[in-house]
């Protein structure tokens, strides 16, 4: 028997969207498939959009908060409540191609060492055309997420990486989340194929909300995944073997990290050359 997936589409003021998220929801060629979809305090007519879909298929869970909760909030208390071993998250205006969910079950089902299965992707909207993302790398993820939210992992191993962080949001609580699951030992997988649409338009998205807060979510990401940054050979490589034209903006976007890892540096420079004292006295009273 397949593993069950749920896809979790939270929804905020996005009624003129949603309708597409949920078609290409239902269309997956994967069969093992329940919807929970959340309307997060809604002031438009996502309610009743997403009811008149609730209606008809009994595969969707609808979720109506009457107050604005959060994504962070609100994609928890789906996933929490989900019946699906499975995990895709899907935003209200974004939309997956049919066999995006057939593709990814079958190499994480197959793959009990890998924990993100994502795919290539394409811009739709007010921008149109391939959506160039580095390819993963343990190293550049520290540095640039690529990986989008729209991933599939196992409830599990979710639940076991913290689930998304309250100290998240200004936003990129995905981009969180995907190094707790590093952290946890995971592999990452990338499918050779654009099975997802990233939806592109003039109004204010969580990405622009996020870029503007850049300063609060890289203190937050820096500070809870410092073992990561530490534990990084190319982190001093990156910083100092850079041209100098863009030599300025790495310091200024690493400013923060040199805060934190300075001190603990320190420390551990302070707590080496005790010990060496401490074995070099040992030695020598032998």
């Amino acid at each position: 028997m397949s593993e069950k997936v749920s896809i979790i589409i939270p929804c905020y003021n996005q009624g003129k969207f949603v309708s597409d998220a949920l078609n290409s929801a239902l269309k997956q060629t994967y069969k093992e498939i329940e919807i929970v979809i959340i309307n997060d305090g809604s002031t438009d007519n996502s309610s009743e959009v997403i009811k008149s879909f609730a209606d008809i298929y009994k595969n969707i869970v609808f979720l109506d908060e009457k107050e604005n909760k959060g994504v962070i909030s609100v994609r928890n208390k789906a996933i929490n409540m989900c019946s699906g071993e499975y995990i895709l998250p899907l935003d209200a205006d974004d939309t997956i191609e049919p066999t995006y969910v057939e593709k990814a079950a079958k190499i994480l089902k197959n793959n009990p060492n890998i924990g993100i299965v994502y795919c290539k992707a394409k811009m739709f909207g007010s921008i149109n055309g391939y959506w160039n993302l580095d390819d993963f790398d343990k190293s550049n993820i520290l540095y640039s997420n690529c990986i989008f939210a729209t991933a599939l992992f196992r409830k599990t191993d979710f639940l076991k990486a913290g689930m998304y962080k309250d100290y998240m949001r200004y936003g990129c609580e995905d981009y969180d989340l995907w190094l707790s699951f590093i952290e946890n030992g995971f592999d990452v997988y990338r499918i050779d194929e654009v099975l997802f649409n990233y939806r592109q338009y003039e109004e204010d998205s969580r990405t622009k909300i996020c870029s503007k807060n850049q300063d609060k979510v890289w203190l937050a990401i820096i500070k809870n995944h410092i073992n990561l940054y530490l534990e990084d050979k190319q982190f001093l490589t990156r910083l100092l073997y850079t041209d100098t034209s863009i030599l300025k903006k790495k310091c200024r976007r690493y400013k923060k990290l040199f805060n934190l890892f300075l001190p603990i540096v320190i420390m551990q420079s302070v707590l080496l050359i005790i010990l060496l004292f401490y074995l070099f006295i040992t030695w020598r009273n032998k």
